[in-house]
């Protein structure tokens, strides 16, 4: 297994909200990511939210990783394929680099 240490703040879909077990209503919940571990076929992101610390599990071919243009800011999406859980985060390229072997070749 391959670990990361990072801090990397970011955005995510609140799971610990009653909302989000409706999938009706997706609140968001800053985040701070703190580590990535990569595994044979995935990797996990252990964020820390304002309310809870919570790992996420990501499984390659099922996972959307996205490089977000919007001007002269970068950000990097993460989406689980069903889009019920997702994470944007601040660029990094050692992120990036990282996870590489999980985006999708274009």
């Amino acid at each position: 297994m391959e670990v990361l240490e990072i801090r990397l703040q970011g955005v995510a879909v609140d799971v610990f909200s009653e909302e989000w077990a409706l999938e009706e209503v997706l609140n968001k919940s800053p985040v701070i990511l703190e580590r990535v571990k990569k595994r044979k076929g995935g990797f996990t992101l252990e964020m820390r939210s304002p309310s809870d610390t919570v790992e996420w599990y990501f499984s390659k071919g099922l996972t959307e990783i996205k490089i977000i243009n919007n001007g002269n800011k970068k950000s990097i999406h993460i989406e689980h394929e069903d889009g019920h859980y997702w994470v944007d985060l601040q660029y990094s390229e050692e992120l990036i680099e990282f996870l590489k072997e999980f985006m999708e070749e274009s």
